[in-house]
């Protein structure tokens, strides 16, 4: 059985002290997930001159535009995308707690471009993969000899009945998902923290315990674990103002599993029986709202439910980007319909061989967040310069991710796995919540985040 090192209040923040030496390390790059030979990946560069073009300027664009001029000095690299801010998202759920400035969650885009990459501040239209072309909105047709799709996901809050982006902040409903990628703002952060405030005040009057839904839906989810950790951050929170008796929690979840990854749900199951006004809604998923009664209807196979709540939280259905959900580049059947449709170890496109995809647009089960993406990064890195040079793919990305789950004020689950096992980063017992994992993701990850893994340096 494996032994783990038992750490106490004290040595967590003596070891985030040495918030340097994990940054040297490479936070979420363990090298034994990267390589079945447990080496970091060196591919030569290559110096050809080729066309690179990559579609997508979020996290997913920006870490592989600082990857690919590693693999490829001598190569033109245009990055098409819009955005002029850059959000870091992940910050959404302490700034709906009040836990963390919007100020702190934003960078000028132009800040992370490494040196000789051009950028076209304008919207992908079209993709045309049998004559190698790019469309845009100004610039026209742009051709490459590499494409790198990175346009990440698109909420689609229509999906579910009675409900639309525009209800967020009103009559209860609560949702940290919703943003502007584009002006780099977290509005759904805000309303979600405005919310909160008020829930808080209601919790004074209330008269019998008000009903907070928290709803995920039936689709694949960036970010997984973020509601569950708003729903635990705001129970405590609650409680340490001696309101929680007064809050019933229900979390409706379409799975049977909070976390993918067995031992990780069971350790987060364990936690949750504790709390006596939480509810888990196992096979359940939200079909309909009508925020004038206050309602949800709920679907279980041929059945539905009818929940009274006062809040609602709502992680919206997700889809694929639309320029790649309706383009040759998506899988055209089944459970992954949509989705670009790539080889999961090489991230090559099945079909065309000079396009490579990464983040949230590409077709994997659940291997949708940051960490992920910081690993898809460094294999598209080496393989971008193995495909310059026509030699075989031989880096592989194996699936990692990461669903870091707050379970109290100052308490992180830190739940890394891919669809085999557990992939814990240090040698400290992963089924147990840390203060080092809030201190790490409340304070250390953000400026990592910009300074390190935007730059390609982790």
């Amino acid at each position: 059985m494996k032994k783990y090192q038992k750490l106490n209040r004290r040595e967590a923040l003596k070891l985030m002290a040495a918030g340097s030496t994990l940054a040297g390390s490479g936070l979420y790059a363990r090298t034994d997930v990267l390589s079945a030979k447990g080496a970091a990946l060196t591919h030569p560069a290559s110096h050809k001159h080729a066309r690179i073009v990559i579609a997508g300027g979020g996290t997913a664009g920006i870490i592989a535009a600082a990857r690919t001029r590693r693999a490829a000095p001598n190569a033109e690299i245009t990055l098409i995308s819009p955005n002029e801010k850059h959000l870091y998202q992940s910050g959404a759920l302490f700034r709906a707690a009040g836990l963390m400035s919007e100020h702190e969650m934003v960078r000028d885009t132009s800040s992370f471009f490494p040196d000789n990459v051009r950028w076209l501040q304008e919207k992908v239209t079209a993709f045309d993969p049998q004559k190698s072309i790019v469309e845009s909105e100004k610039s026209g047709k742009i051709p490459y000899d590499v494409l790198i799709v990175a346009l990440g996901c698109a909420y689609d809050y229509g999906a579910i009945e009675g409900m639309d982006a525009e209800k967020v902040g009103r009559d209860g409903v609560l949702s940290i998902y919703l943003n502007d990628t584009i002006e780099g703002s977290a509005k759904g952060a805000e309303l979600s923290h405005a919310l909160f405030q008020k829930l808080q005040g209601d919790v004074v009057t209330a008269t019998k315990p008000l009903e907070v839904l928290f709803c995920e839906p039936d689709t694949p989810i960036k970010g997984k674990g973020s509601a569950l950790s708003l729903m635990m951050l705001y129970l405590d929170l609650l409680k340490k103002k001696g309101g929680s008796q007064k809050v019933r929690f229900t979390y409706v979840t379409p799975s049977s599993q909070l976390l993918d990854e067995k031992e990780f749900d069971e350790a987060l199951k364990k936690i949750l029986k504790k709390h006596r006004n939480v509810e888990i809604l196992y096979g359940h998923t939200l079909q309909k709202l009508d925020t004038a009664s206050k309602k949800a209807t709920l679907v279980s196979g041929d059945k539905s439910v009818e929940r009274g709540y006062d809040y609602i939280h709502i992680t919206p259905p997700m889809h694929a980007h639309p320029l790649v959900r309706d383009s040759a580049l998506a899988v055209a059947d089944g459970p992954q319909k949509g989705w670009m449709d790539v080889d999961p170890a090489t991230l090559r496109h099945r079909k065309y061989e000079n396009i490579f995809g990464l983040g949230d647009v590409i077709a994997l089960d659940y291997a949708k967040s940051g960490g992920a993406v910081q690993h898809q990064g460094i294999i598209l890195q080496d393989n971008i310069a193995a495909a310059l040079e026509e030699d075989k793919l031989t880096y592989h990305y194996d699936g990692y991710t990461v669903a870091p789950v707050v379970t109290a004020y100052g308490k992180v689950l830190l739940a890394e796995y891919n669809s085999q096992k557990a992939l814990p980063t240090f040698f400290l017992d992963p089924y147990e919540p840390r203060v080092i994992w809030w201190w790490l993701q409340r304070y250390f990850m953000p400026w990592a985040y910009f300074n390190l893994l935007m730059r390609g340096m982790m």
